[in-house]
């Protein structure tokens, strides 16, 4: 990786988590370098010949070009410049996927959350009662509702959310705003946000939605792309050549964090700051890879690539995780529940007894 890239002045505002000064991490030229490496990675493991397969699994969830700077304080990775919350919203509510990659990404996230739902139950007790923001293809809601859960999905996404209804899961084609203004509010157990806070341009609504809408002592899950491992990644990735350089560049990609397709670059430090103000208290943190990326055009010999890969980087994680006051460095991705502060009243005395409903 060349170290020709300049390091440009900080020309956005201060950090959204701690007001903290920020520095560049990324130009955007380098960012725009590292997604052309991100595209060749994938379309090198592709065995299908269609260009329109080739194009699915090489694209980004934000394509716009774009600087990335770090808050000096918290760690707190965030582009510049950041898109409008409204455009955002557009662009997810028309984003289209072929029928076969909806059911990949599908099977792939229920494997993912199987995985988690102990933890979950743990912290959240019950009943269970849970609205996910972002609910995507629906993974977490299948495994939700196989455990006996009542779970709620809300998505402005017209494609994604039409497929998981027709699996008769409850998800409403509407933004957290649209949601409030049509559904009693009732407090719920857990407000989930998976792969998804790390896509808002202000996480404020968000946080505020679920200091509303948990009960006192409900849980948040969040699930984001992690900052510090990001920023560490690239301080090392840059000054390595060679097979080192290679071993980080396939860490990154299987992960996708190669070109950084994301808007915020979340840690331990700059999450609790932003859900302090909120009343939430942190009461978990997990590292973890991403959910399996492969899938039927990948090639046999790259499916072995990315398991030996995450295999290696969850034993990296656990071996971090027992450091004392570790940042969970070592993962690329953060799991973290925070408690809604019981000392708050709740915005609605009413019981909830299954899901949201709305009004007429």
């Amino acid at each position: 990786m060349s170290t020709a890239f300049a390091r440009e002045a900080s020309r956005v505002a201060p950090c959204s988590a701690c007001a903290g000064e920020r520095e560049a991490l990324c130009s955007a030229e380098e960012i725009a370098a590292q997604r052309e490496r991100a595209r060749r990675f994938h379309a090198a493991r592709l065995v299908c010949a269609d260009p329109a397969e080739r194009e699915e699994r090489s694209s980004f969830t934000q394509r716009d070009p774009g600087a990335l700077e770090i808050c000096r304080s918290c760690g707190l990775v965030a582009r510049d410049p950041l898109p409008a919350p409204r455009a955002l919203v557009q662009r997810y509510a028309n984003d289209a996927y072929p029928p076969w990659r909806i059911d990949e990404m599908r099977a792939a996230q229920v494997a993912s959350f199987r995985r988690k739902l102990p933890q979950l139950r743990r912290l959240v007790g019950t009943p269970r009662r849970v609205l996910e923001i972002g609910s995507f293809v629906g993974g977490f809601l299948e495994v939700a509702r196989t455990a006996g859960w009542w779970a709620t999905g809300i998505d402005p996404g017209r494609q994604v959310g039409a497929a998981c209804r027709v699996r008769g899961l409850d998800v409403r084609a509407c933004t957290i705003e649209e949601f409030d203004a049509v559904n009693v509010r009732a407090p719920v157990d857990c407000v989930a946000i998976w792969n998804t806070f790390d896509q808002l341009a202000d996480p404020s609504p968000a946080l505020e939605f679920a200091r509303r809408w948990l009960r006192p002592g409900g849980v948040l899950a969040l699930r984001v792309p992690h900052g510090v491992h990001y920023a560490r990644s690239m301080r090392r990735w840059r000054g390595a050549a060679g097979p080192r350089g290679r071993f980080a560049e396939t860490c990154l990609a299987w992960n996708n964090l190669l070109g950084f397709p994301y808007l915020y670059g979340w840690g331990l430090a700059s999450l609790d700051l932003a859900t302090r103000r909120f009343g939430l208290t942190r009461v978990a943190a997990q590292g973890d890879v991403l959910c399996a990326l492969a899938g039927r055009a990948t090639a046999d010999w790259a499916r072995r690539e990315e398991r030996a890969c995450k295999q290696l980087q969850r034993a990296w994680i656990a071996l971090d995780a027992r450091r004392p006051r570790s940042r969970l460095a070592a993962a690329p991705w953060l799991d973290v529940y925070y408690r809604r502060n019981v000392d708050q009243e709740t915005s609605s005395r009413s019981s909830f007894a299954g899901p949201c409903t709305t009004r007429p």
